[in-house]
């Protein structure tokens, strides 16, 4: 996969090591050679300090490889969603007071922080313009969690829907010179309900805001059908990583499944921080150690037994899933005795991954 992959996305739920395993991957190809940049959504710090950097940002900075090459580098960013709406703003905007006027209206800032889906369009923006660079080989996009797949890989689609010309008609000034005619228009109505309903300053910054962003629609519509045809490429791998649970293997069928239906797969499966099987090891005839109290021992066997039983239920659901996707894309890592927090284990971790 890593050899001819120019867009890695790894997807899956929150909390199972996502961000750490997009890392890993992109810092073994760029030890192999190959010009990398991660781009994640984390802003955690320890996954900047395993990074060997003060911090992540919205630009890219590169990180310092403990192996010699070449060719190879790797460099990371985290994702700002104003920042990069912001920058999106600033590149298309005909002019200044264009640019003023589209961050002081609240509907921009309301759509710039807080607005359901923003961080996913902006992650696919970002990854459009980090694709169309030419600076890197390969770009490894930690996409946000998410319970419903089609969210995601819908967002361009989606986008290009909010600026649509039959949405943006129903919000710009009429053009109409009667009165009544004007009067008479059922988006006329309908601001004026929305006015009753919301408040007429709301309605007003929702007319500004689609008056003002039109100069978008274009390129909303031409990033988000090259988008379409970026994930779609053979060269872009989608990698889900997952939890050794019943809940979070359903949702990695269902991506799974999904991607299909858009004539995508799945490239690999990881399985993170699994419990490794355990052996048969009668505990009763262990002797035990004349330092341990026998109330200790008990809770240590008791620990045992736990484990053995997580082991068990976890290795009984992977073989479901490697029935059902195929036993060759489906990769386990163990549950590591430390958590990441230098970039040699980053790169332990990333020897693991197929």
């Amino acid at each position: 996969m890593l050899n001819d992959a120019r867009l890695i996305l790894c997807a899956g739920p929150g909390g199972v090591g996502k961000t750490t395993t997009a890392a890993a991957l992109g810092l073994r190809a760029a030890n192999s050679g190959k010009r990398v940049i991660v781009l994640t959504i984390d802003p955690a710090k320890r996954l900047a300090d395993s990074l060997g950097l003060e911090a992540l940002s919205n630009k890219p900075q590169q990180v310092e490889l403990e192996t010699e090459n070449e060719t190879g580098e790797l460099w990371a960013m985290m994702l700002d969603q104003k920042q990069t709406l912001d920058d999106l703003v600033e590149q298309n905007a005909p002019d200044e007071a264009t640019v003023q006027r589209s961050r002081d209206n609240n509907i921009y800032k309301l759509l710039s922080s807080t607005l359901h889906g923003m961080q996913e369009y902006m992650a696919l923006d970002k990854l459009h313009d980090l694709y169309t660079s030419g600076n890197y080989d390969l770009v490894v996009l930690d996409t946000p969690p998410t319970k419903n797949a089609l969210e995601f890989l819908d967002t361009p689609n989606r986008a290009r829907q909010f600026f649509d010309d039959r949405i943006m008609k129903w919000f710009l000034p009429q053009k109409e010179s009667n009165f009544l005619q004007r009067l008479a228009k059922p988006s006329t109505i309908v601001l004026t309900l929305m006015g009753k309903t919301f408040g007429k300053s709301f309605v007003d910054d929702l007319v500004e805001f689609f008056d003002t962003m039109q100069f978008l629609q274009e390129t909303m519509r031409t990033r988000g059908e090259l988008i379409d045809f970026i994930l779609r490429e053979p060269t872009t791998h989608f990698v889900i990583v997952t939890g050794a649970d019943k809940r979070r293997i359903d949702e990695a069928i269902f991506f799974h499944e999904k991607l299909e239906t858009l004539n995508q797969k799945a490239s690999l499966f990881i399985l993170n921080r699994v419990v490794p099987k355990f052996g048969s090891i009668d505990l009763k005839a262990i002797k035990v150690p004349e330092n341990i109290s026998q109330k200790s021992w008990s809770r240590m066997e008791q620990k045992y037994v736990n484990l053995q039983k997580v082991s068990e239920r976890s290795y009984a659901l992977i073989d479901k899933l490697k029935q059902k996707v195929g036993e060759n894309i489906v990769q386990v890592v163990p549950l590591l005795r430390e958590d990441i927090h230098t970039l040699r284990q980053l790169g332990e971790l990333g020897k693991r991954l197929d």
